[in-house]
């Protein structure tokens, strides 16, 4: 391992250590309420997964529990002072979201025996739950479930042997299964969460005092410290958004960005497992930044893995970031951004023919899937055409050509609404339409049967996967709908400055 002053700043940059609102896990403690209710001075009722108080009010309930947060500052002094390097902070507001966690006087201990109880639950149900998540949620976390799905292939082989994904897997699993596991793992989901964040602040904190000591965390264990870190946050992230806590799934793909910036640059993490699941956060962050109106945030989207021209849909998020980063940034644009996007030419024309270079791009990379069914090919091709009609016309509308004189832009809308209903075995990519069922949604204002057949899309989406997340974007756009406003953006800017966000992912 190397050390020296300039391989520590480098590596520091950008690094924050995990927020410790307690060094406690959920099965040590018991939280009194929600944030929100807290901040208003009221009695939280502590309804699952969100108060009925925060309901009835119209607020957006960040649910229970402490989140990943990550903050760095300045060193003070020292070696490093003057430099980046992380911080743990006691109780500050969560970084982007708007949402203050509990703070620690709120929590209150619970018999200490409970750390033991949900260890043996977890071990006795531990064959079950991983079987629940091979075949159930494996396939919801990749564009098409194949053998080369990284999830199933590499990750559950660890979770026998890495405490961290075996409660992440559990969290997950006991929530999304819950109808079918016994009444004991009821309350496993919420503990088990709570105790996977536990482990990855305090390994957090080890990486953190390592890198104020010069150290450069490059090693094969550190690699797989942090793809183990990186596939919990995923996954709990995934959970977050069943349960429909949208803020806490936020929270989550922020502290995901933040793993993956650090680790990004190094030698080593650009192929295997990490690259995997940052390629997996890469989608995850381009499509959300989407509906995002928060400029650092669009900003710092993850973006694929450098080299990575054979992943699906690399050459297409990318295009559909460099869109979202023209449409969002006002003149004058910062240098860094304006870098990305200078030699793009956003016209109509311009634009269908980027996005069709990166349709066949996503085509020929399929190939190696080994799609063997005719009809599941078909199938495929009909998702990748959906998704190339749907980025057009989110660029026509964010970028100012959704109007009569663009001849494609209602044609492509006639299109995409064509091929959303042709899908023969919807159930192989049905966890990849929300954003282009959302984005057909934006586009059928005025229209009461293309409503229809939208809602009657996320109702499928909804039954098929049980992410519950996708209750708030159909509401989103039964607003969207009722207003006087044919254009969607205002109305998700507003909501956003008070807290609500949609995710369609």
């Amino acid at each position: 391992m190397r050390n020296g002053k300039a391989g520590c700043a480098k590596a520091t940059k950008g690094f924050a250590a995990l927020n410790p609102t307690s060094g406690t896990t959920h099965a040590n403690i018991r939280l009194a309420g929600c944030s929100t209710c807290t901040k208003r001075r009221i009695r939280c009722d502590g309804s699952r997964p969100t108060c009925l108080k925060c309901e009835k009010k119209g607020l957006t309930c960040p649910g229970y529990g402490p989140r990943l947060r990550w903050a760095d500052g300045v060193a003070v002094r020292g070696k490093l002072k003057g430099r980046r390097v992380p911080l743990a902070q006691s109780s500050p507001v969560q970084v982007h979201t708007g949402v203050a966690s509990p703070p620690a006087e709120q929590m209150q201990l619970v018999p200490t025996s409970a750390p033991d109880i949900l260890q043996t639950t977890i071990t006795n149900s531990l064959p079950q739950l991983i079987e629940y998540y091979d075949k159930n949620l494996a396939g919801l976390m990749v564009w098409v479930d194949s053998a080369e799905n990284d999830y199933r292939r590499t990750v559950l082989p660890r979770v026998m042997n890495t405490p961290g994904l075996r409660l992440a897997v559990a969290a997950f699993a006991s929530h999304h299964g819950s109808s079918r596991f016994q009444h004991a793992i009821e309350l496993v989901p919420e503990a088990a969460r709570d105790a996977c964040l536990g482990m990855i602040h305090t390994r957090v904190h080890d990486m953190t005092s390592r890198l104020t000591e010069g150290a450069e965390l490059d090693s094969k264990a550190d690699i797989a410290d942090a793809e183990w870190m990186l596939a919990c946050i995923l996954m709990i992230a995934c959970y977050e958004m069943s349960n429909s806590q949208s803020s806490a799934a936020e929270g989550h793909r922020l502290a995901a960005r933040t793993l993956v910036n650090v680790f990004g640059t190094k030698q080593g993490f650009n192929n295997g497992l990490f690259a995997f699941l940052r390629n997996q956060l890469a989608i995850y962050d381009v499509l959300v930044s989407t509906t995002s109106f928060i400029l650092e945030d669009i900003r710092n989207t993850i973006m694929p893995t450098p080299g990575s021209k054979n992943v699906l849909f690399s050459d297409y998020l990318t295009y559909l970031h460099q869109v979202t980063l023209a449409s969002r940034y006002p003149s004058p644009m910062p240098e860094e951004v304006y870098a990305v996007i200078r030699d793009i030419d956003f016209a109509p024309d311009s634009i269908r023919t980027k996005f069709t270079q990166a349709r066949g791009a996503t085509l020929l990379a399929a190939g190696r899937l080994g799609i063997e069914k005719a009809t599941m090919r078909k199938d495929f091709t009909r998702l990748v055409d959906v998704y190339h009609y749907a980025a057009v016309l989110y660029s026509y509308r964010c970028l100012g050509y959704a109007v009569a004189d663009n001849l494609d832009w209602q044609p492509t809308v006639t299109k995409l609404f064509e091929q959303l209903v042709c899908f023969e075995h919807p159930s192989i990519c049905i966890q990849n339409l929300p954003w282009p069922v959302f984005v057909a949604g934006t586009e059928c204002w005025g229209d009461e049967q293309r409503q229809q057949t939208v809602r009657r899309l996320l109702g499928t989406i909804l039954e098929a996967t049980s992410f519950r997340h996708y209750e708030g974007v159909l509401s989103f756009l039964n607003a969207f709908w009722a207003g006087d406003q044919p254009d969607w953006r205002p109305l998700a800017h507003d909501l956003q400055t008070k807290g609500f966000r949609i995710l369609v992912v």
